[in-house]
Parts: C-alpha cells; sequence; structure tokens
C-alpha cells in the first residue's frame, strides 16, 4: 500500500473540551491535571489564544524548567515585563505568611481593571517547593473578578482541603477531559488528512487510550507504513523514532544527557 501523506500537526481541540474550557473566564483558580502527553499546553495556549482575539486579553505564560524557586521567581518577573507589567521586579520572594498577603494584596491591585488577564503557569509538577502552592491559594483568596490563573501540571499539587475551601472559585480540568473519545478521534484523524474505518478507529482507540501523544504516534506510524501498529508494538521505540532518531547525534547526546537525573529518591 502507498505511503498516505498526513498532516499530523493539526490542532484539534473537540467541542467537548472547549465547553470544558469555558470555565477558565469565571473562576480565579483553574488547574489542568494529567499525564505527560495529554496535550494540555496545546488545549490552554488554544483556548488563551482565542481569548486574545476575542477579547484582547493579557496573557502571561509562565514556564517552569527546574525544581528551583530563585529561577521561577526570575521567570515570572520576565514574564510580566514581556506584556508591560514591571512592577514584578520591585518584589522579592515573600518568604513567610504576612509578607505573602501583602504581596498579595499588592499584585491584585496591580491588575485590577476592566480588561481579562490571564497567568498561565505551565509544568508546574517540576517544582516542588511547597511555599509556592501555599503563596498561589492565598493569591485565590485576593484575585479580582478580571484575574485568572491556570496552573497546569501532570501531577495534582492542590491540597484537598484547599479544594474545598475555594469552591466554585476552583474549576479542575483533568485527563478525562482531555482524551479522545471513538467520536473525537475519527474527527482528529479525518483532519489529520486520513479516513480509518469504524474497526480501526476502535483499534486505535483501545490502544491510546484516547490519549493524545499515542494517537499521533500511531498515526505517524499509518502515514510511514499503510497500516496501524499491531498490538506487540512498543510505543517507546515509536518516540525515539518519531522525536529522537532524525536528529543528529550531537542532538541526541545532548538529549540523553540533559534528561538524566539529578537523583534518584
Amino acid at each position: 500500500m502507498p505511503k498516505q501523506k498526513l498532516n499530523l500537526n493539526s490542532v484539534y481541540i473537540s467541542e467537548r473540551l472547549q465547553e470544558c474550557l469555558r470555565p477558565i473566564s469565571r473562576c480565579a483558580v483553574t488547574t489542568v491535571v494529567a499525564p505527560m502527553g495529554h496535550g494540555k499546553t496545546t488545549a490552554v495556549n488554544w483556548y488563551l489564544d482565542e481569548k486574545k482575539k476575542a477579547e484582547d486579553a493579557v496573557v502571561i505564560r509562565i514556564n517552569i524548567y527546574q525544581d528551583n524557586l530563585a529561577i521561577f521567581w526570575k521567570s515570572a518577573q520576565d514574564a510580566f515585563a514581556f506584556v508591560g507589567l514591571d512592577f514584578l521586579r520591585d518584589y522579592n520572594w515573600p518568604d513567610d505568611a504576612a509578607s505573602a498577603g501583602l504581596f498579595a494584596d499588592d499584585f491584585c491591585r496591580m491588575l485590577i481593571g476592566q480588561k481579562s488577564c490571564y497567568i498561565f503557569i505551565d509544568d508546574y509538577h517540576l517544582l516542588t517547593d511547597s511555599r509556592v502552592v501555599e503563596f498561589l491559594c492565598t493569591l485565590a483568596d485576593r484575585m479580582p473578578e478580571n484575574v485568572h490563573l491556570i496552573v497546569a501540571s501532570r501531577d495534582r499539587f492542590l491540597p484537598g482541603k484547599d479544594e474545598v475551601r475555594m469552591g466554585r472559585k476552583l474549576h479542575q480540568i483533568r485527563a478525562e477531559h482531555l482524551r479522545l473519545n471513538h467520536t473525537e478521534l475519527s474527527v482528529y484523524a479525518h483532519r489529520c488528512g486520513t479516513d480509518l474505518s469504524d474497526e480501526q478507529i476502535e483499534t486505535l482507540l483501545q490502544s491510546s487510550e484516547g490519549w493524545f501523544s499515542a494517537v499521533y504516534l500511531n498515526l505517524r506510524t499509518f502515514s510511514e507504513c499503510g497500516v496501524l501498529p499491531d498490538e506487540n508494538s512498543n510505543i517507546y521505540e515509536m518516540f525515539s523514532a518519531a522525536m529522537i532518531d532524525p536528529l543528529p547525534a550531537k542532538q541526541q547526546e545532548f538529549l540523553a544527557v540533559m534528561g538524566l537525573a539529578n537523583e534518584f529518591t
């Protein structure tokens, strides 16, 4: 069978997921918690891009790269400065509850206004310092209606008592909201340029469990071989073939070294 060229870079946000994203604009805090490869960042970025087009909203993106509070704070200061909000550079990270409360009050006064403001913290699982989540909870209690905090993580990070206390201020998006169902998988496959049979869709759904990264890797194999991977295929080998093997040897070595754990627990 000849190879079929697919548009694997197609972004698909299902109607069900769009409905799940809408409450973000009504809540002080939204948590997006799911394992790697479920499309957390893609979904949030799509939503924020829509808000920028529709409302000219202010969007502040903060990426976390390692478990270092000082680097996180510097990234936050840079992210705010990037959209013209330099006031964060005048503050050090609050060291205790009293200074955190005072800073939260100042922070919210600076952002209150008519224009919507979305603060997106991505890859929160990399930052394990409990002081950060404590401060975010303090911030949530004071957040003006036009400011919305979105935090994406591979692991649940909010203590149960804080989830209960926040009540309607908190919106939670989980893995089940991000996974594709049978109909959505069929639509996504069609957008990528192929019409799989219902039997193939069901097979793909069972093997991938609707996990976006697994679906992508399966469709990539389909584009190259004309058939979906069988039940004996190895997703890690598929990942390496798609993401690592095409790179020059130097880049492969760099990624291998950077991927080594700093420590084991």
